[in-house]
């Protein structure tokens, strides 16, 4: 076939794809044909580290109001699993179940009192991850850039944000009572009802029916506390890629919006 055959075959095949296309899948079906790619991994890097810096800024604001943790159902944190043997017995402990939720609400609040501090901290990880194929994460799932920014860097942020927590913990933040105080509380009020239990079953060589309870709270708080961020981040992420000109930015306007249009490399 000569060349002049095999450029009207070519024009054919456009004009017909002109006329039955839609014109986004008209520019997706050049773009294939050797175009410039509508945008670049070093963009596509850019605009998922926008989307994630904007989706913590958000995360860290909405989370670090009151109830920001203990009125979301999905975020507020409850008691350590260390605590469940002793919630079987609660009936058991003077004041037991005011004293559980006492610690419930002291964990939600030193979370709501540390959530101000996330922005920096992962703002920071943010900015220095390398990512070697940003396109497929922009061209992933819905909160495919949360989930690469939770697998590289979570270990990282629980040692950054732990000391944090911790010090908000100690912290007197509810009537003048720390959550570290109020999980005292709980934990020795069982563990002083557990004892003379556990000792008449050590008499009868039987196992401890009410084993004594401790946790590392800080640990605890932390892992819960970065789950919820992570979690209100992904639905930022979601959203910016549903409507990605409501954000103001060029980057993520270029890129999640040709995403959404089926535009890609």
């Amino acid at each position: 076939m000569n060349s002049m055959k095999k450029a009207f075959i070519l024009c054919t095949i456009i004009l017909v794809f002109c006329v039955s296309c839609e014109t986004t899948q008209l520019e997706s079906f050049i773009s294939s044909l050797g175009q410039e790619p509508v945008f670049t991994n070093g963009e596509a890097v850019s605009a998922m580290k926008e989307a994630l810096l904007n989706g913590i800024e958000v995360a860290s604001g909405d989370l670090s109001a009151e109830d920001g943790y203990y009125g979301n159902a999905l975020l507020k944190i409850m008691l350590p699993p260390e605590a469940d043997t002793l919630l079987g017995y609660i009936n058991a402990i003077p004041g037991g179940e005011k004293l559980a939720e006492d610690v419930v609400l002291r964990l939600n609040r030193s979370a709501e009192h540390t959530a101000s501090e996330a922005y920096p901290i992962f703002a920071d990880a943010i900015r220095q991850m390398t990512v070697a194929d940003g396109i497929a994460i922009v061209c992933g799932d819905d909160t495919a850039a949360t989930e690469y920014l939770r697998e590289k860097t979570y270990d990282q942020l629980v040692e950054l944000y732990r000391p944090y927590i911790a010090q908000s913990l100690a912290q007197p933040l509810v009537l003048g009572i720390s959550a570290d105080t109020a999980w005292e509380n709980l934990t020795g009020a069982y563990n002083r009802a557990a004892d003379p239990v556990n000792t008449a079953a050590a008499f009868l060589g039987k196992e401890q029916p009410m084993p004594p309870v401790s946790a590392d709270l800080a640990g605890y708080a932390t892992g819960k506390a970065l789950d919820g961020l992570f979690s209100v981040v992904a639905d930022e992420e979601k959203k910016i890629r549903a409507n990605p000109a409501d954000y103001g930015s060029k980057i993520i306007e270029k890129v999640f919006g040709a995403v959404k249009q089926g535009l890609h490399p």
